[in-house]
């Protein structure tokens, strides 16, 4: 039975991910005066295409089929050699992405940024830190990925990650901050197999137990650490 409902889930989300903003609804407005010019580079970063596919694989792989990861990994690729490029191709998912991008304004409005990824990247300091941003963006779409700068929004993101969706976790404390939460969270899901690690800045992952060292060894590769939550 749990199969089944964790099935629909997905399927839920894939649906979600397909379906296209009402652009009637929406007000593209950039706080960003000139976007740069230049693309990423790889030339000091060892990270490949392959390193995507096999990221979202340990962490997706109970979730979506092996096309659909090729897909995904594409999609991330492109968004690393070629931001601007991505946010043309695939604009529904590059706004879709953006963080409750379909909250209203006090005027009522939907205000998008219409260069979410060329964003990302005009105000990055360095690449290891827009592939770090693009990557966590999408995979939290995807539902491979959360963020949560206190208990309540920890909890909030667990609760939307596929990993998680079906499981029940206690409620926030008055306490609580990301890694006491997610500390709770590991206490639920260590017998399962899983485990949640996170960064110093509230991203984290959940990933099987067994697995958890191959996925950080791979997000080293852009400077990204992640470690049991303390």
């Amino acid at each position: 039975m749990n199969r089944i409902l964790l099935f629909i889930l997905v399927i839920t989300c894939n649906l979600n991910g397909w379906s296209q903003p009402d652009y009637s609804k929406i007000r593209f407005y950039s706080k960003i005066k000139e976007y740069k010019e230049i693309k990423p580079s790889l030339k000091d970063i060892d990270i490949k295409k392959s390193d995507i596919n096999q990221i979202i694989t340990l962490l997706g792989d109970s979730f979506y089929t092996e096309s659909e990861i090729e897909d995904m990994a594409e999609k991330v690729w492109l968004s690393y050699i070629d931001p601007k490029k991505f946010d043309f191709v695939f604009k529904d998912l590059a706004i879709r992405s953006i963080p409750n991008w379909n909250k209203k304004n006090y005027k009522g409005e939907i205000v998008i940024e219409p260069n979410p990824f060329l964003a990302l990247w005009t105000i990055a300091d360095n690449e290891k830190t827009y592939f770090q941003a693009a990557l966590s963006q999408l995979l939290t779409y995807y539902g491979l990925m959360g963020y949560g700068e206190n208990g309540k929004n920890t909890k909030m993101a667990i609760n939307k990650m596929l990993h998680t969706q079906t499981t029940k976790f206690r409620s926030v404390r008055s306490s609580d901050y990301t890694a006491s939460y997610l500390r709770s969270v590991n206490s639920v899901i260590n017998p399962k197999n899983l485990s949640v690690l996170v960064t110093t800045k509230y991203y984290f992952f959940i990933s099987k137990t067994d697995r958890k060292e191959e996925v950080k060894r791979l997000f080293k590769k852009i400077d990204w650490h992640f470690s049991l939550p303390q």
